[in-house]
């Protein structure tokens, strides 16, 4: 079998299996498997392919049949430029919070040295994305799930981050209260739980497979942000914001809830035009 039949292999089992990306998800499986980008699969696609590669694909293409999220195959995946080690347990990095965190890096670059919380870090994707790319900000990840704080962890290992980000254990829904050893916030991010709990098993199979407990934001899927808006965001310093993401038809509701903390308040819309971001700025009194 050659590069380009085992790519016509995989798009035909996952184009039968009802994967709406099975094109692009044809292309990442061959070239992660045998290691090549897209130029040199175009160079060698007509070269044969061993029989264990082929073996890889067959065993991918059987758990993605299994819903089983590409992301936690492959083991890792790519967000804001660099790759970060994910699987089961931990939130899949999505390309609606880099724009988030393109929002935040922005703001935290016209600041001198500000202190930053990335509250429910999962993979610590934005938290460390943030260090990175704003490096006068002194970044603090909470996560509360061992899964996901293993991954952390990892990433801060293998990013190069772990003396300058410090990972702490603990539960937002807590408040800031609980985590008086930390200094008081100038920034807060987070993407939160947010999905209603009546809504969990309704979810596309390949998002069920991710942790309930980084979807789960209760009843009404508000829990954590009347959290932030009532334990977080009144600790902020002055001239401080909190930004986060949410579901659709949510942002009116979590701005109502930061209004009573904050006058400045913003609704960004994603890259689809819905209503993802809610800022609130904490003004100078």
């Amino acid at each position: 079998m050659t590069v380009i039949e085992l790519y016509n292999y995989c798009k035909d089992e996952l184009k039968a299996a009802g994967k709406d990306d099975f094109e692009n998800e044809a292309n990442l499986i061959v070239q992660n498997v045998l290691d090549i980008d897209k130029t040199m699969f175009l160079l060698n696609k007509d070269n044969f392919v061993d029989s264990t590669a082929i073996s890889e694909v067959q065993s991918i293409i059987k758990k993605r049949k299994a819903f089983v999220p590409l992301q936690y195959i492959f083991g890792e995946w790519d967000f804001y430029g660099e790759t970060y080690k994910v699987g089961e347990g931990v939130l899949v990095p999505r390309p609606e919070t880099e724009e988030l965190c393109s929002l935040v890096i922005e703001k935290l670059q016209r600041m001198k040295s500000p202190t930053v919380f990335d509250l429910c870090s999962g993979s610590g994707c934005i938290g460390i994305t943030l260090k990175k790319q704003a490096k006068n900000a002194d970044v603090y990840l909470v996560e509360y799930c061992d899964k996901a704080i293993s991954y952390l962890n990892e990433n801060r290992m293998k990013l190069g981050v772990a003396r300058s980000v410090p990972a702490i254990k603990g539960n937002v829904l807590d408040g800031y209260e609980k985590f008086g050893f930390l200094p008081r916030p100038d920034v807060i991010v987070s993407n939160p739980p947010y999905v209603k709990r009546a809504e969990l098993e309704s979810l596309q199979p390949e998002v069920k497979n991710e942790p309930e407990t980084a979807l789960d934001g209760g009843e009404d899927g508000l829990d954590f942000y009347r959290a932030l808006a009532e334990k977080w965001l009144p600790f902020i310093n002055e001239g401080g914001f909190i930004a986060v993401e949410c579901g659709e038809e949510q942002a009116e509701t979590i701005a109502s809830m930061f209004s009573k903390f904050s006058e400045e308040i913003s609704i960004i819309k994603d890259f689809n035009g819905i209503d993802r971001f809610v800022i609130a700025g904490k003004g100078q009194k």
